[in-house]
């Protein structure tokens, strides 16, 4: 499983059920790279997205007790696994762990790389992940140079599991 999210330097990633920060590149790039694969969420990360509606051409599954119609809603990490083996036996398609906070710290440890985009600011935030920096199970394997969109210098950041 992958982890796909944009942060800022604390590794904050929302406030008020919504991004900090929106870079048009980096929209593009993540719709890129999770059409047609699972997005992975929770459920007030679901009610977040435009109009509260899942994300086209891709499957999404989110983490809830509760029936949410158009999506394939699971109650736990255990049935998380059980129906991805059933809707991907053979992982032709990438897994991608979008959010929250919550969410990804309960299912970091089936997480082999993150695509991270970061942003070299700080943001007043009331979720964040922990810092992958600072994070033993992980190493930066790759880096881009820093690009700037407005007043926002960003990078895009891999990191994988060791």
């Amino acid at each position: 499983m992958k982890l796909i999210l944009a942060v800022d330097k604390n590794f904050a990633i929302g406030i008020n059920g919504d991004m900090l920060f929106s870079i048009p590149e980096d929209l593009k790039r993540f719709k890129d790279l999770t059409i047609g694969n699972i997005v992975i969420m929770g459920r007030r990360t679901l009610e977040s997205l435009p109009d509260s509606k899942p994300l086209k051409n891709r499957i999404n599954v989110v983490i809830t007790r509760k029936d949410i119609e158009g999506v394939i809603c699971v109650k736990d990490k255990s049935e998380l696994l059980i129906k991805l083996k059933e809707i991907n036996p053979d992982k032709k398609m990438e897994e991608y762990l979008i959010g929250g906070a919550s969410t990804i710290e309960s299912m970091l440890d089936l997480v082999d790389e993150c695509i991270i985009t970061y942003v070299d600011k700080s943001f007043e935030y009331d979720a964040k992940i922990r810092n992958l920096f600072e994070d033993e199970n992980f190493y930066v394997e790759s880096e881009s140079k820093p690009r700037l969109y407005e007043d926002l210098e960003y990078r895009y950041i891999t990191f994988k599991r060791k």
